[in-house]
């Protein structure tokens, strides 16, 4: 009977291990402390991130005030070159029109177009305004 039996095998006492007091306190105590290193460096260097973002702005705010003023100087520089062109654009389409070559070789020399005819004003001639002698008084 013993054959069929198998002995069996003799158990080793178990080692649990033992961890002092302090140690497992330790642990409990400050189960996320890793977390809340990680959060805090997070936070500081989105911290300094907007302080520097903070800083150029301020400092890009006056020179974004310069940049309107001098667009507000070339706009008013562009309409006036705009209406100086108009007009040179319009005397140039004058100066090259044959119907008005007349009309220009007259205003740019003293010649006139022989087809036209000299008006000359004369002032109205006044008639002779008739003076009476002085009447002597009666005595």
């Amino acid at each position: 009977m013993y054959a069929l039996k198998q002995p069996k095998p003799i158990r080793q006492p178990q080692r649990t291990s033992r961890v002092s007091p302090q140690a497992r306190s330790r642990k409990r105590s400050h189960p996320h402390r890793a977390i809340a290193y990680e959060t805090t460096a997070k936070l500081v260097v989105n911290l300094v991130l907007s302080v520097a973002a903070i800083s150029a702005l301020v400092q890009l705010l006056p020179y974004r005030a310069a940049q309107e003023g001098k667009v507000q100087e070339l706009e008013a520089a562009v309409k006036s070159t705009d209406r100086r062109v108009q007009g040179v654009q319009a005397r140039f389409q004058n100066f090259f029109d044959p119907y008005q070559a007349r009309e220009n070789m007259q205003d740019l020399t003293d010649r006139i177009d022989p087809l036209r005819r000299r008006v000359i004003w004369k002032a109205p001639a006044t008639p002779p305004v008739k003076t009476q002698p002085p009447v002597a008084p009666k005595n």
